[in-house]
Parts: C-alpha cells; structure tokens; sequence
C-alpha cells in the first residue's frame, strides 16, 4: 500500500462534518509514508483533487468550500490500475492501491459511493455496499436487529403516509423523537412534547427524507460502543457516554456549541453493563454484516433497561467523535487507528488479486 486515496465532501447536510473528519485524518497521515490524495465530492456530486494547504484551513466555525477548489478529476482505469485524472489537461495521479472514504449521510455511507467504488474495483476502508444500504436506513437497520433478540425502543416507520399525531402519541406515549430514516449526526431529529411541536418537526424531518422514524423517548443514558474488526473477529471498546446539556443530542450540540455535550470516557457504569453492552454492540456488527469499523449507540433507562439506537457504519473523525477517542482510552492511538483500518482494506486488495 503506497497511494491512499481520502475521499470526503459531498451532498449530504453531514458535508461540513466529512471536512473536518479529512483534515484531521490527513493531519495524521500526511507525515507518513503514504502518499495521500485528496479527493474532494461537492454538494453536487463532483470530484476534485485539493490540496493538504487548502483542506488544513477548515474547521467547524470556518469550512471550506471545495466547489472551486483544485482541479476536477474523474476516476479513470488502465489494465487493473485506478487513477484521479484531471478532466482538462493531462495530470494524473499514481496507481490508487486503498480509498478510505469519510463521507458521512447519502453518497456516503448509504452505499452509493460504496457501489462505484466497487465498480471502479477499488478496495476502502468500511463496509460493503449492502452492508451500508442496511446500516444507514434506520427501519432497515431496526428490522434486522429484531432478529438478534436485541431490546429496542418502541418505534413507528412511514415513507409516504402522514403519521397523526393522536395516533404516535397513542401507541409511543409523550415525549418522543422524530428522525429522518436516512441521515446522520441528528440532522433533522426533533423531541417532541405536544401537538404543537409535531407539524413542524415531521416537516422538518421529510425535507431531509421522505422516510420517517417515530421513536418513543428513553429517559436514561447515552452510551456508545466502538466495534473494530481484528484478524480475531471484531473487537468492541470500553463504553463513553454522552451527556448532553441541550434538550438531546442534537447537531447543535455535538459541533456547533462547545459547550453542547460532555464526552465521558469511559462511562462510569458497572462492569457487567459495559460487558453485557460490548456483546451487544458486537452481535449488531455482525447482525449487519459490518467490516472494518462501526460505532454502536445504546441507551441505558433509567430503570436498567439496555436498548440499541443505531450503528454508524462510519462514524466521524473530528475532534469530538466517539469513535477515535473511544479506542485512544484503550491505548490505540488516532494514527494508529487510521493505519489499522487502511491494513484491514489493504488486506482485502490483496486477496482479491
């Protein structure tokens, strides 16, 4: 493996999220051995090639955009090599050996970009196609883990019918959360307490997807797990918590206020929780047919109940995610960590061969 190929942007509400997650990772690794490309995918779903100088300028208060930035490039093949080519000119980059694509939300995590890289013959870091069209729809995801045995909350899904309010709030109670089925880091999720906030909540929710989760509120604990596969099978974490101090969780709260949440690591929760919560995380892994890398998120009631939330197929890289910071707890550094996961895709390149 000498040419890596990061690949982030795109059109999802996640875009600026996807930035900041590639400097940091090429902050990482741009004095390695590797030769890194900066692959960048606009709003609208065009390739450019950046350089370092320009992605180190961003960050959550200031980002950057990669509409006009670098040269416009499309993938190209020769005999069994992929390249970056520039689309006017003659410049083209060396062989891509692995692509680590850090996108986050539709054209990143919900398999489309999986699928043309599969296409392309591509090997990268995370899982497969089918794996992330499951993992990312939140119905999808739910109904699979039913058949783990796995405890969940109590939820309704709707794609093209208008739930009523007096109807979730009969079967799901009062508060409860509205989500877009297909998008991460809370874009689009509201907690909803009367009928007044319910119009605006649903609508909010269907510009970021027609499909919607209607979710009961579990009033307890955050807790999250990082799954990292091994030549063993996958490895789970210790447990962090999330605590937020806004109403929940919310996009606010986990990038744009400072002060919007406290990350604990690890979570002080008894021990035959932590283990009973990292088999869990583990069995969904699997139960989705993930590789690589994921981030399970559970709540714990406050009555003791342990229920899984989700599971993010490709959780982000910022300086306040879960993820990497869960793994440096056990000893795992971040360049460690980004190195361990482009082996486990290199391996994959390999024995393709």
């Amino acid at each position: 493996m000498k040419r890596v190929a990061l690949v982030f942007g795109g059109p999802s509400a996640e875009h600026d999220v996807s930035v900041v997650s590639a400097k940091n990772i090429y902050s990482a690794l741009k004095d390695s051995d590797l030769q890194i490309l900066l692959l960048a995918i606009t709003k609208n779903k065009v390739w450019r090639r950046i350089t370092g100088e320009d992605l180190m300028q961003t960050s959550f208060q200031s980002p950057i955009s990669v509409e006009e930035m670098g040269i416009k490039i499309e993938l190209c093949k020769e005999g069994a090599h992929v390249f970056a080519k520039a689309i006017e000119g003659e410049e083209k980059s060396g062989p891509i050996d692995v692509v680590f694509p850090i996108c986050h939300g539709p054209f990143g995590e919900d398999g489309e970009l999986q699928a043309e890289l599969e296409e392309w013959g591509l090997s990268y870091v995370g899982s497969s196609q089918e794996s992330c069209q499951l993992s990312f729809d939140k119905a999808l995801t739910k109904q699979a883990i039913v058949f783990t045995g796995i405890p969940q909350a109590p939820y309704l899904a709707f794609e093209e019918k208008n739930p009523q309010f007096e109807e979730v709030k009969n079967q799901l109670g009062l508060p409860f959360f509205i989500k877009p089925a297909r998008m991460g880091s809370s874009v689009g999720i509201h907690k909803v307490k009367s009928k007044e906030e319910f119009h605006e909540a649903l609508a909010d929710a269907r510009i970021h997807d027609r499909k919607i989760i209607i979710e009961k509120a579990i009033v307890g604990r955050e807790l999250e797990c990082a799954i990292l596969e091994t030549d063993e099978g996958p490895k789970a974490s210790g447990i962090g918590e999330v605590r937020p101090l806004h109403e929940f969780y919310s996009y606010e709260a986990k990038y744009l206020d400072p002060n919007g949440a406290e990350l604990i690591i690890p979570a002080q929760v008894e021990p035959q929780i932590a283990t009973h919560i990292q088999r869990l995380a583990v069995r969904a892994f699997q139960q989705l047919k993930c590789r690589d890398f994921a981030r399970v998120d559970f709540f714990l009631a406050n009555d003791g109940a342990i229920y899984f939330n989700e599971l993010n197929t490709h959780p982000g890289f910022t300086n306040i995610s879960q993820f990497p910071l869960l793994w440096q707890q056990e000893g795992l550094g971040y360049k460690e960590l980004i190195l361990a996961l482009l082996n486990q895709a290199d391996k994959r390149a390999y024995s393709n061969l």
